[in-house]
């Protein structure tokens, strides 16, 4: 892909997240105000109506029981935040620093995040990483796809093509005991919060068709 197309990749992801937050935050219109309402009543459901019970997920005993990068400490802050320090997430955080991610993410409302756990980074060879890592555009364009807008709990997931914020649509299938992702990746830990996201940890990176 040419760096002109990268450019303006990079731009309509950066662009997508920060429309979606003052969109979601003003309730302008009927649309906006209807969004909004729907998230509210997903957080609300997720804190107590029994439409889910917190994360939940093999991968979730990852996280540490308490302190920085905990589920507790995650739930108070924004996104690229809440996974600055975080044993499992580090790597993503890392990424989203050098896409130039990091800030439209932490100003976004209502987004979920389809998460990369550390390993799968180590999915691609070394050279191929490292050139990705140097590739601003390149990686917005990657990192985009694990983005949705609006808040997804697990209990829509199964059967749900959900559109990311690279344009590419995002598909999952099965249950509560066993989410799949694009049909390869599958999700570790679900329904984990933070202030302004819904996050499922995958062990597979999402590659854009």
């Amino acid at each position: 892909m040419r760096g002109s197309t990268l450019a303006a990749v990079t731009t309509a992801v950066a662009l997508a997240l920060a429309l979606g937050a003052c969109g979601s935050g003003d309730g302008d219109t009927d649309g906006e105000g209807a969004q909004e309402s729907g998230q509210e009543s997903r957080r609300e459901g997720a804190a107590g109506d029994g439409s889910t019970d917190g994360p939940f997920g093999p991968g979730c005993s990852d996280f540490p029981s308490e302190g920085g990068g905990s589920l507790d400490a995650m739930a108070g802050q924004p996104f690229a935040t809440a996974i600055a320090d975080s044993p499992v997430l580090g790597n993503l955080a890392d990424a989203l620093e050098r896409a130039g991610l990091s800030e439209e993410l932490d100003n976004a409302e209502g987004v979920t995040v389809f998460a990369p756990a550390n390993d799968a980074f180590d999915m691609y060879p070394d050279g191929e990483m490292d050139d990705l890592r140097k590739d601003s555009g390149r990686l917005a364009y990657l990192l985009g796809y694990h983005v949705v807008a609006g808040e997804v709990d697990s209990s829509e997931l199964d059967g749900g093509v959900f559109d990311s914020l690279n344009g590419g649509q995002v598909r999952v299938s099965g249950s509560r005991a066993e989410y799949t992702v694009d049909g390869y990746a599958t999700v570790d830990c679900a329904d984990v919060r933070t202030a302004n996201a819904t996050v499922h940890v995958v062990d597979m990176l999402l590659i854009p068709s």
